[in-house]
């Protein structure tokens, strides 16, 4: 009987199911190729050798039934999905903004062997490139064509390098269960994102499972995803019942994900009728089963890494109170302290209309965290609620955590009430131009209005301390603690100061961020002018003196910060919370000079994939640079310095060329190379230099009609720049960059999600580590172009 079956439905698999049946355990035939729907030569069957035959037999009666009355080439399609595990055919195919739209089905075993189909944009590529994806799940009564069709993500997911994979809501098909009389928020096209387990629905509405367990490999093994250890590289987001189902299940697989937002999500099922009623009638009435699928209750029980979410809610949402409740997910997120970004756009209802409006962003944003490219920032003054990052982070190593509450304990080990005090330390003074660093006792009052103690725990020598040592700087006041580049904890806080309490983690930063000014207000400026004037004359804002004192004489600050000092006070607008997992040591590099570097190309240039560029100067800024370029998809980077050494590290970070200018031939310009080795010029140049005749050099290098260059190092005081203006009116044009570009507050917290998930380099940067008291050695040794970053160890 069951030879009539196959007959019927492919002849040519009969020798092949004989052979299965007498000797299931060997290679005893091959699988149907997609192209004919037939079996041909090319995967043995011994992959399936743990298959009982009668299991196969039975299972093919199964979908035989199944299949009646459907056609010929449907029941083949049936047969393949017995023989193998589940497997994506494709059904159409559509071109779209350079990249191709896919749809397909397949049969589900997890969902009770119904026809589930999904579609996916692939974005243009070479042969063999792979992309990160992001999946998408849709609200009530979606299939999987809505966001296709409705959401107009397809132009940015092909300029953002990812692939976009949007499942059903539910099974489907003969046989599926579904509420009589029908509605539209239960059942068929309202999964929700579980697995059931109440009796008529179990067999079939397991969207958890499929969505966790069956989708990942079987579109890693259809699409081309880039992959970790056989894992997709994924993010999730959804609207609606699909936000729902996007929070829960990244707050259900801690990890898994590494980007996860949200449209409109019904955040608290548990406690809305659209989600008791779905849950009473999945799940049953044991309303603890019900929290493992509501995300308010997930995200007070969650012990993960870190996870920043993005949601985003219209307030013309006809079912924002009674459904909704994104007050209630805020709540949570605060009293957990999970960095929850959640914008309330106001006017905007619960259509396609809204999604339309912000999907852009939302790719950005996931894009950021999948390539660690990042190019998403808040909202202005969004700063993460003050328990962001207060708390311990659970997940963390017990040596990590030993670690942690050491340093912890070390900046809270003073005397009495720490506000109240002034504190004796050590720090490196610099007394004067052009001599050595001086490492004394000084005093360091408590902070006042608006500031902040910290005791530092690393420090990085950049070359602008060295640059300011020397003389150069003209804001370089002395005496004075220099040091930018640093990390610490704090120690106590003065009045008026919210967003810190002593223990956190935190990196000073010289570019403030108050999220009130006209500058900060603005998405791409980040010249924030709340404390600008005092932080340029090395005082204080709450009554205009430092608060560094020497033998009874005032010490200045610089640049806001005083990195070279145990102790330091900082205004809060300057000073960025960052999570307790993250080693204080490296990412104290963070405060300047590779932040600057990478921002310099994704913030200032924006460079484009394919863009040829070219750098000047390969020190750590330099090298960031490359890095940058890298991951931006530059396809010629071109390394110009003239030292041999660091050309040699240029072509490690990833640069294609590389040009001596002391090996170029007599009368011949850097400039007059560049533009042969391009045809035309580069696209984007960057000086990393700070030489007035590099810029000049970076500039005449860049192309005719469009080349932009990037102005990253700061020249000697009294320098300026020239060039002929026809450069200028044929079409080049001169761009500077401070600190990258970045919204400290808002986006040094995520550079540093992006170094702990490994996106970015931190580490391959430390050149040398010494005792803070060797800082007159470490300046010699980055003077002599030694070293990329000497980190300093109080």
């Amino acid at each position: 009987m069951w030879n009539l079956r196959v007959r019927a439905a492919c002849p040519q698999a009969v020798p092949w199911m004989n052979a299965l049946r007498r000797e299931p355990g060997k290679a005893a035939g091959k699988l149907l190729t997609r192209q004919t729907g037939h079996f041909a030569p090319l995967v043995p069957l011994s992959r399936f050798a743990s298959r009982d035959f009668a299991a196969v037999v039975s299972r093919q009666s199964d979908i035989r039934s199944q299949h009646q009355w459907q056609p010929a080439f449907v029941q083949r399609r049936a047969l393949r999905h017995m023989m193998a595990p589940p497997e994506l055919l494709e059904i159409a195919s559509y071109r779209c903004f350079g990249g191709t739209l896919r749809r397909f089905e397949h049969i589900s075993p997890v969902l009770g062997d119904c026809t589930m189909r999904l579609s996916a944009f692939i974005p243009s590529g070479a042969i063999n490139e792979k992309f990160p994806g992001v999946i998408w799940l849709s609200g009530l009564t979606c299939t999987d064509e809505n966001f296709a069709q409705k959401a107009g993500a397809f132009e940015m997911a092909e300029e953002l390098r990812l692939i976009l994979i949007m499942p059903d809501t539910s099974p489907r098909g003969e046989g599926v269960p579904d509420e009589e009389p029908k509605s539209y928020d239960f059942g068929v096209g309202a999964g929700f994102y579980v697995n059931a387990t109440t009796d008529e629905y179990q067999k079939h509405y397991n969207m958890y499972d499929y969505i966790t367990q069956e989708l990942p490999p079987m579109v890693s093994s259809k699409l081309p995803l880039i992959t970790h250890s056989g894992t997709p590289k994924l993010g999730i987001m959804g609207h609606s019942m699909g936000g729902h189902g996007a929070l829960t299940i990244a707050l259900k697989n801690p990890g898994s994900y590494r980007s996860v937002s949200a449209f409109s999500p019904i955040t608290h099922p548990s406690e809305v009728p659209w989600g008791q009623k779905a849950f009473r009638l999945y799940l049953g009435e044991d309303q603890e089963l019900w929290k493992q699928y509501d995300a308010v209750e997930l995200v007070k029980q969650y012990t993960g890494p870190p996870m920043r979410l993005l949601v985003d809610q219209g307030t013309a949402d006809s079912f924002l109170s009674e459904q909704l409740k994104p007050g209630a997910l805020k709540a949570a997120c605060d009293e957990k302290g999970l960095p929850l970004t959640l914008r309330m756009q106001p006017g905007y209802d619960h259509s396609y209309f809204f999604i339309t409006s912000f999907i852009k962003d939302h790719l950005k944003f996931h894009a950021s965290f999948l390539t660690g490219v990042l190019r998403w920032c808040p909202d202005a003054g969004m700063l993460p609620a003050p328990s962001v990052y207060s708390d311990r982070q659970e997940g963390q190593s017990e040596e990590h955590t030993d670690k942690q509450q050491d340093q912890e304990g070390e900046a809270e080990d003073q005397p009495g009430d720490a506000v109240s005090q002034e504190l004796e330390c050590l720090a490196a003074v610099a007394f004067g131009p052009n001599k050595p660093l001086e490492i004394v006792s000084i005093q360091v009052a408590p902070p006042q209005k608006g500031e902040v103690r910290i005791k530092h725990v690393a420090a990085a020598l950049c070359h602008t301390d060295v640059y300011t040592l020397d003389g150069h700087d003209p804001e370089g006041l002395f005496p004075c603690v220099l040091g930018h580049e640093a990390s610490g904890i704090v120690e106590s806080v003065g009045e008026g100061v919210t967003g810190f309490q002593p223990g956190d983690h935190v990196i000073p930063c010289y570019q403030a961020y108050c999220g009130e000014c006209r500058f900060c207000k603005r998405h791409d400026i980040n010249l924030c002018t709340s404390v600008r004037a005092f932080t340029g004359t090395g005082v204080m804002a709450a009554d205009g003196k430092p608060r560094f004192t020497y033998n009874g004489e005032p010490i200045y600050h610089f640049m806001g910060t005083s990195s070279f000092s145990e102790y330091s006070v900082v205004h809060a607008e300057s000073l960025a919370k960052i999570r307790k997992d993250a080693p204080l040591e490296k990412v104290s590099l963070l405060g300047c000079g590779i932040s600057t570097g990478w921002g310099a190309v994704w913030n200032t240039a924006k460079v484009e994939r394919g863009s040829t560029a070219a750098v000047f100067g390969l020190g750590a800024v330099g090298l960031s640079v490359v890095e940058g370029l890298v991951k931006a998809g530059a396809s010629q980077i071109i390394a110009v310095d003239l030292l041999p050494s660091k050309l040699e590290l240029a072509k490690k970070w990833g640069a294609t060329h590389f040009i001596n200018p002391q090996e170029l031939a007599q009368g011949r310009t850097v400039q007059e190379e560049i533009v042969d080795m391009t045809e035309v010029g580069a696209d984007y140049t960057f000086d990393c230099t700070g030489g007035v005749a590099v810029m000049r050099s970076a500039l005449e290098a860049s192309a005719r009609g469009w080349g932009e260059s990037v102005v990253i190092g700061v020249a000697a005081a009294g320098q300026e720049i020239s060039t002929r203006p026809f450069q200028l009116v044929t079409g080049r044009s001169w761009r500077g960059t401070a600190f990258g570009g970045w919204k400290s507050k808002l986006q040094l917290p995520m550079l540093v999600d992006l170094y702990m998930s490994g996106e970015l380099k931190i580490d391959e940067y430390i050149s040398h580590e010494m005792k803070f008291e060797d800082i007159n050695d470490a300046v010699d040794i980055l003077k002599r172009g030694e070293c990329l970053r000497c980190v300093l160890r109080f």
